[in-house]
Parts: structure tokens; C-alpha cells; sequence
């Protein structure tokens, strides 16, 4: 039954995982589906595994009605004949460092089955604090920080979560409103798995509610400052190093384009230009700022010459 829910090849133990997910509800700006696979190629990621054939065969329907082959399993073929069998692409990748990246399709069918097979891998990769990304559109000012939102499986987590510049979410306090997918495991988490600790950081990508003259969407389908602005914070908590000095270039390039083509909309016609000025004006973020962790020797140094200094609180 083991390999049946999941396949992994041995790996040296890992501390983090990064989760994401293509074809899924909450992949605004592209963040689910786009920051784990730039990330894969980025650190060149080994591919060490994926879930087993037990989630391809409950997990997922042949074929939505409608969207041609856009559900369907992938599958190729060479010279007539089959070259891979039919797949769902789950996949486990090494980064490195102590790191595992996670990209996965949104299963359909079946939660309780998918969530064994992702913790499982969990547990068997040795991983202590497992992140889950994604994303939602809203008329977020574009040369502006991205809003983080978090939510987050065990209340221990409540002081390490405060450092990292995020809104705590309330998402279905108020009515009935169905979880996303990095929302459901964490929910198994919190229930299931009390000894894991997994949480989501979800930014607004800037989509505004018109269509260009060629009736594109306004707004950024691939945002980098999202990318970003959630690895700032990833960096952070988990001390890795992933050099951001590209995802930063391409978001302000981004943003601006962006900032260019509301300008000119909001200049020929009045309704946008408010919608654009009010967005900014009700836009609600938290900044972060990453904190400095000092050295216990250096530290301890610090303190002994604040207590020796004139008015200190040396015993002398």
C-alpha cells in the first residue's frame, strides 16, 4: 500500500518543503504553480519521487466535460506506440540545503487520500516545517509590497508566524467558504498531524476588474514581486539563502508596465481612474522587515559592554 500512495528514492534527511500546485483554485499570479517550478530550475532540483498510483487513479477525473484535454492525464507517444503511461504529475524534488520542493496537481477527488500520501512524504523525508504557497487576484497597487496572508496548523507556530509580515486570515469565520488546497492540509495537520508544523503564505497579484482594448485582463498573470515578496519571507524563517536579486528585477518591471497601463486608462476614463485611486487608498498590507538574529558570543559581548559603560549596571 506504501507505494502504492507514494515513491520516493533515498535522499539525505531534509528540514523544509516548499509546496505548490498547478491546475488549482488558488494560483493567482501564477504563485502556486509558478514559484515552485522557478525555484526546481533555479537551484536545479533533483527529481526524487512522486505520489504513488493510487492518487493518478482516485484522486482525479478522466476529463471535465467542456475543457477538452485540460484535466485529462498526460500520456505521449512515439512512432504509434506508447512511450509513458498515463500520469499525474505530483513530484518531490531535492534542492539541496536541507530543501524540498513540491509540485502538484489540486486532486478532485478523494482528500483523505491525497493528504496520506503528501504527509507521509513528509514523515518518511524527515521534513520538520512545510510550507504551502499560493495566490488570489485583487486590485492591489502594483508598485507596492504584495499583502501576505497566513494561515498556520499548530498555535506554537503563533510567534515565529508574527515575524514574518503577514495578515492572519479569517477565511469562512463569516459563511460558508470551501479551503483551498494548501488550506485543507493544513487543516489535516492541524488534526491529524499535531506533531508537524505546516503553514500558507498566500499574496494578492494585481488583477483589476477591466479588459484592455484587446480585451487582455489588467493586471499581472505571472507575478515575480509576489514571488518575491513571499520568499523574503521563506528565507527568512527557514535561513535558507535563494538569491532573490532576479525575482525583484523582473517584479519591478513588471509593476511598472502595469503602473504605465493604468495611467493611461485611468486618464480616458474617469470610472477606472477612481477604481484605481480607491484601491490604493483601501489597499492593506503588512510590511516586513526581517529581523537579525545575533550570535549568543556576540550578543553576550554586547551586553557586558552596556553593563561596564558609565551608568551601566556593572556591580564595579
Amino acid at each position: 500500500m506504501a507505494d502504492d500512495l507514494l515513491n520516493l528514492q533515498p535522499t539525505p534527511d531534509a528540514r523544509y518543503l516548499i509546496a505548490g500546485w498547478r491546475r488549482q483554485w488558488s494560483d493567482g499570479g501564477e504563485i502556486s504553480s509558478g514559484l515552485p517550478r522557478y525555484l526546481i530550475d533555479k537551484l536545479q532540483a533533483r527529481r526524487i519521487g512522486s505520489m504513488g498510483t493510487d492518487v493518478a487513479k482516485l484522486c482525479y477525473p478522466f476529463q471535465v466535460p467542456g475543457t477538452h484535454d485540460t484535466y485529462r492525464p498526460r500520456v505521449s507517444y512515439r512512432d504509434g506506440l506508447p512511450d509513458t503511461d498515463m500520469r499525474r504529475d505530483n513530484n518531490f524534488f531535492d534542492a539541496g540545503n536541507g530543501l524540498i520542493i513540491f509540485l502538484g496537481e489540486e486532486p478532485w477527488f478523494r482528500l483523505d487520500i491525497y493528504a496520506d500520501a503528501f504527509f507521509q512524504a513528509v514523515k518518511q523525508l524527515g521534513v520538520s516545517h512545510t510550507v504551502a504557497v499560493e495566490g488570489y487576484n485583487g486590485a492591489a497597487p502594483p508598485d507596492m509590497e504584495r499583502s501576505v496572508s497566513c494561515i498556520y496548523s499548530q498555535a506554537s507556530m503563533k510567534e515565529a508566524m508574527d515575524k514574518l509580515g503577514v495578515r492572519y486570515s479569517n477565511y469562512g469565520s463569516q459563511g460558508r467558504n470551501g479551503p483551498t488546497i494548501g488550506m485543507a492540509l493544513i487543516t489535516v495537520a492541524h488534526f491529524q498531524h499535531p506533531e508537524l508544523e505546516m503553514f500558507r503564505l498566500g499574496a494578492m497579484a494585481p488583477m483589476y476588474p477591466f479588459l484592455t482594448s484587446n480585451n487582455d485582463p489588467v493586471g499581472i498573470s505571472r507575478d515575480h514581486r509576489s514571488f518575491y515578496d513571499i520568499m523574503r519571507r521563506i528565507n527568512s524563517i527557514f535561513a535558507l539563502d535563494v538569491d532573490l536579486s532576479e525575482l525583484h528585477r523582473l517584479g519591478q518591471a513588471e509593476s511598472q508596465e502595469l503602473m504605465d497601463t493604468l495611467e493611461k486608462i485611468g486618464g480616458t476614463n474617469p470610472t477606472a481612474r477612481e477604481l484605481i485611486e480607491r484601491a490604493r487608498t483601501d489597499f492593506n498590507y503588512v510590511p516586513f522587515e526581517p529581523t537579525v538574529e545575533l550570535d549568543p558570543a556576540l550578543d553576550n559581548f554586547l551586553e557586558d559592554i552596556l553593563r561596564n559603560a558609565p551608568g551601566g549596571d556593572s556591580d564595579n
